[in-house]
């Protein structure tokens, strides 16, 4: 850990400045590990989520669904016939966005290759991630931001019209999103998976980030698109964008698509 490296070691890889001993990053770590002694304590969500009805029912589909939004159908084509270990050794995190406009149905088939059901592995089976698509030159979609209903494999319309200057103004790098076709970008609402496992619930839902992303990335591969992960944003800017609020739900991935 920060505090246990020595002098020189913190130095060389934080530069001049002293990390605190109470650095927040540490503290959350220390704070989400288990422990036998304490596992009573740490288990009362899951013994709460056995006795309550609620909870249980809110469970079963954890989707931020609102329909009476428009909506569009999701319809992806049959899968490419594709060699799994071929995918992960063609995998590239591909900058070279030329431009050219992206088919819905190739969004479609990344969207619900990333999190459609039981697309991914998830804590509990709770799902606390939300996926949401910021479209710039998708043929078939308007431009706008949408919200996706894995579900029902919909997209539902928050808000169209142009977003490419909502996009630039998020990016600390200029220039980063000029030729992209849409970008993925993924939340989590931290109470579905906190609620039963308490800090450690919040590593969780990470690690399904991570999950969800590397099957988009992979799914890019196949169909031979340019994608490329992002972990860089103004975070209260996207999720302006996005109408969440930053706090029972927050950003925390995404994915630029060419």
């Amino acid at each position: 850990m920060i505090a246990a490296a020595s002098p020189t070691l913190r130095s060389t890889v934080y530069g001049a400045v002293e990390i605190d001993l109470d650095d927040p990053a540490e503290l959350y770590h220390e704070a989400s590990k288990l422990y036998p002694a304490l596992r009573e304590r740490q288990a009362a969500g899951i013994a709460r989520l056995a006795q309550d009805d609620d909870l249980q029912a809110a469970a079963q589909h954890p989707i931020r669904r609102n329909r009476q939004l428009p909506s569009i159908e999701l319809v992806a084509p049959p899968p490419p016939a594709a060699s799994l270990w071929s995918a992960i050794a063609e995998r590239r995190s591909g900058h070279a966005l030329t431009g050219a406009s992206l088919g819905v149905d190739a969004l479609a088939t990344l969207l619900l290759a990333g999190y459609g059901p039981r697309a991914v592995p998830s804590g509990g089976a709770l799902y606390p991630l939300e996926v949401y698509v910021a479209a710039a030159r998708v043929e078939g979609l308007p431009e706008g931001v949408f919200h996706l209903d894995p579900e029902r494999a919909v997209l539902e319309i928050l808000h169209d019209g142009n977003v490419a200057e909502d996009l630039a103004a998020a990016m600390p790098l200029p220039g980063l999103l000029d030729d992209a076709c849409a970008v993925i970008f993924v939340t989590a609402v931290f109470w579905r998976t906190r609620f039963k496992y308490g800090l450690r619930g919040y590593r969780f839902a990470l690690l399904e980030a991570g999950h969800l992303m590397q099957n988009v990335l992979l799914a890019a591969t196949v169909l031979g698109m340019t994608a490329f992960p992002l972990g860089g944003f103004y975070d209260a800017a996207v999720e302006e964008l996005l109408g969440v609020d930053g706090i029972d739900e927050s950003v925390v991935y995404g994915a630029v698509l060419g």
